[in-house]
């Protein structure tokens, strides 16, 4: 599980299986966007994937602000999103059989597909 202020992906399968990625969480009002792909650039490298592109994926994260009139005493709430980069093979969310075909929103806890690799997205349950 990531500590307070990361984002976290967890491979669920393949060669590294159960390794966990940490990601500083973006600040009230940004974003931060998490590239997965074969590509050694890439924020989730997947070299061992002969069935992921290059630039397979993107998981985006969006720090929002609080209104006033929101009942909760956190600065900011965080929504994510998943997109396919334009993948020969696509980008397939928990038990769809068809791959996405635009932005989607993920939630943290859920299973993604890139090539034959599982991935889930995790979070702290407080940010500040």
């Amino acid at each position: 599980m990531p500590g307070r202020g990361e984002i976290s992906i967890t491979f669920m399968s393949g060669p590294m299986d159960g390794k966990i990625l940490n990601f500083e969480q973006p600040r009230a009002g940004d974003e931060r966007i998490i590239t997965i792909g074969r590509r050694d650039t890439c924020d989730v490298h997947m070299p061992f994937d002969n069935q992921v592109s290059r630039i397979h994926a993107r998981v985006g994260c969006v720090a929002k602000h609080i209104t006033d009139t929101d009942i909760t005493s956190l600065p900011s709430l965080l929504h994510f999103w998943l997109e396919d980069g334009g993948s020969r093979n696509g980008t397939f969310l928990e038990k769809m059989s068809e791959p996405i075909i635009k932005r989607v929103d993920l939630r943290p806890g859920t299973l993604f597909r890139i090539g034959r690799t599982w991935l889930r997205l995790d979070v702290p349950m407080t940010y500040g």
